[in-house]
């Protein structure tokens, strides 16, 4: 078992906006909890400062807590986090349909964004949200660049989804490689060397996940095209975008996309600790 691995996800699962949250109110509860046993019994000067001092920090965590939330949940805060992200690497220009690269692509190198799979469910149903926006522009990608193959790295359950969605897309099943091994994104370029090696080729993946992945594929020596796709943040509302809900107003939606921001955030910082970017 990777001790490091299993160690980062423990860790980032304590921090994300709604564990946050919860973990700032429940310890403000335990402070106000605790100044109400101060002093019950032969209460001094000195205790009854204590308890209003330790009652006052409670309530300031419990304010903290649902403050935080709300900012998460702001159309303000949640555009402005993603696009620090997404605004780093813009999608490939297209000119009558067709994506314009530096080179011809002799791959077009698909992460995995997870999955859900379950027995009885249809291959587009299997993949998250992310996972299959990655599929589709993959997909279409591909019938720009025939000659090229699709290479899907992640965990097996998630290649076989992968495959499956692609298929259905319309990929042929002989332009398709699965690379099985990589468990976390760090793995995609090191296991994708014996495919790759120094071809051309496009890396695809969701807009805010790409800083991370570029880095990580720019450290281990690949030159990728970059192509990001799954573009999240919300756009400014000068056209009139009538489905954004107001910047400054509560939206569940917004409390996702900050959890997507933070774990990109949090990737980077633990990579870069660890040599792993630049």
């Amino acid at each position: 078992m990777d001790l490091v691995f299993l160690f980062k996800k423990t860790v980032t699962n304590f921090l994300n906006p709604v564990s946050i949250t919860l973990e700032l109110v429940f310890l403000g509860i335990l402070l106000i909890a605790f100044s109400r046993r101060l002093g019950k019994n032969k209460s001094t000067p000195l205790k009854l400062r204590s308890r209003k001092r330790v009652g006052r920090v409670g309530f300031l965590f419990v304010f903290l807590g649902l403050g935080w939330l709300y900012l998460c949940s702001t159309t303000l805060f949640s555009s402005w986090l993603l696009s620090k992200l997404e605004s780093q690497y813009p999608p490939l220009p297209e000119e009558n349909g067709k994506a314009l690269v530096p080179t011809e692509p002799e791959f077009i190198v698909v992460l995995s964004g997870g999955e859900m799979r379950a027995k009885g469910k249809p291959a587009f149903s299997q993949l998250t949200k992310e996972g299959l926006a990655r599929i589709a522009a993959a997909s279409r990608y591909w019938k720009q660049f025939p000659e090229a193959s699709i290479v899907l790295t992640g965990r097996p359950s998630e290649t076989v989804s992968m495959g499956a969605a692609a298929i259905e897309f319309g990929v042929s099943p002989e332009k398709i490689i699965q690379e099985k091994d990589s468990k976390d994104t760090k793995d995609h370029p090191v296991y994708l060397k014996p495919i790759l090696k120094n071809s051309p080729f496009l890396l695809v993946t969701s807009a805010v996940h790409f800083p991370r992945s570029y880095g990580l594929f720019r450290k281990q020596g690949y030159d990728p095209i970059p192509a990001p796709v799954d573009f999240v943040a919300w756009p400014s509302n000068e056209e009139g975008n009538a489905t954004m809900p107001p910047g400054i107003f509560p939206y569940v939606r917004n409390v996702f996309h900050v959890d997507l921001a933070m774990h990109e955030w949090i990737g980077m910082t633990w990579a870069k600790m660890r040599g792993q970017i630049e």
